[in-house]
């Protein structure tokens, strides 16, 4: 369940960057856009199953680049699977002699799982993912 919910905010926070380009007299703050994209994907994610695509890129980022937006787009979806995999791997106690690692197959399997949820909310989004 919490695949599906990553996997449809990220899709929200890719379809933000993928706005087109907004013109501005000032200056753009990369380090604030990407900030107010974090921000805007840490909202999404509390709203869980509820959240929609952003309505444009944050105050923050016009007059940041398509390209750019996008990349902090990628780099924050990576962030957020590695956190999903962090979690969904439990942590193995060296001391604890009952633990056993993961099954190779059942790793393979939720990998598959979120490359399919997130394949299906960027389809959803309208998104075509750039290799």
């Amino acid at each position: 369940m919490r695949t599906r919910i990553t996997a449809a905010v990220i899709a929200a926070l890719l379809a933000t960057g993928a706005v087109a380009c907004s013109s501005s007299d000032t200056e753009a703050d990369p380090a604030a856009c990407k900030a107010a994209m974090k921000k805007q994907f840490d909202e999404a994610m509390k709203k869980g199953g509820d959240a929609a695509a952003a309505d444009g890129r944050p105050d923050a980022c016009v007059g940041i680049d398509d390209k750019t937006a996008q990349r902090y787009a990628k780099e924050l979806m990576g962030d957020a699977m590695d956190d999903a995999m962090k979690s969904a791997v439990p942590d193995l106690d060296p001391d604890d002699v009952t633990a056993s690692p993961p099954n190779a197959d059942d790793i393979k399997e939720s990998l598959d799982a979120i490359k399919g949820d997130l394949d299906d909310a960027l389809d959803e989004a309208g998104i075509t993912p750039t290799p």
